[in-house]
């Protein structure tokens, strides 16, 4: 579930999206955390959520598949990002891949508090299906925590995501359907704000 309101219906629009993406760091982040996990080349990459795609811009030489229900971010891709790459503007599910292809890696960046508990496990079982064995799903989103900080706390109210959680509530998720489930939680400094990311084998 998200906010819809005028304000939010302009992050629909690829450009405004990528600027207030760069506004908050998320791009800069969302490129460390996926160069710190795709270490093994040629991969493959499945990005659930994928927005405009611009995570290509930092990693090479991958076999990548993008789902999002957004139509201007797809299209944005399709044009910008050719190579090795197949976009879906559609809902994920495990039926819709219909090469028999496994995935090295599968990103959640910042989908999981866009989703209820019921559709974030119905998600977390397609994706089992579709990782292999010894593959890693990477999630990462906003994050409640103790002491956090108040302008960082008000931006994460302000999410257009109507369903962050605490590490607990994340982790409890999570581990329905993963059994080793590592994370660590980053705190920016500019703009305050709070990420939790987890990196999950089955």
């Amino acid at each position: 579930m998200q906010r819809n309101n005028s304000f939010y219906k302009l992050l629909g629009n690829q450009h405004f999206y990528s600027f207030s993406q760069k506004l908050f760091s998320t791009t800069a982040f969302e490129k460390k955390i996926v160069n710190d996990l795709v270490k093994k080349k040629p991969a493959n990459i499945l990005d659930i959520g994928c927005g405009p795609a611009e995570i290509l811009e930092s990693i090479k030489n991958v076999n990548y598949y993008g789902f999002d229900i957004n139509k201007n971010y797809i299209e944005h891709a399709k044009k910008r990002y050719r190579h090795n790459s197949k976009f879906f503007c559609k809902k994920f599910s495990a039926k819709k891949i219909k090469e028999k292809i496994k995935f090295d890696y599968v990103l959640l960046l910042g989908l999981l508090h866009h989703l209820n508990d019921k559709e974030v496990n119905f998600l977390l079982k397609d994706i089992k299906k579709v990782l292999k064995k010894n593959g890693t799903l990477l999630t990462y989103d906003p994050v409640y925590i103790s002491n956090q900080n108040i302008i960082a706390k008000k931006f994460i109210d302000l999410d257009r995501g109507a369903n962050v959680r605490t590490k607990k509530e994340y982790f409890r998720l999570l581990k329905k359907n993963f059994k080793n489930v590592k994370s660590k939680i980053y705190n920016q400094t500019f703009i305050p704000y709070t990420r939790l990311t987890t990196r999950c084998l089955i």
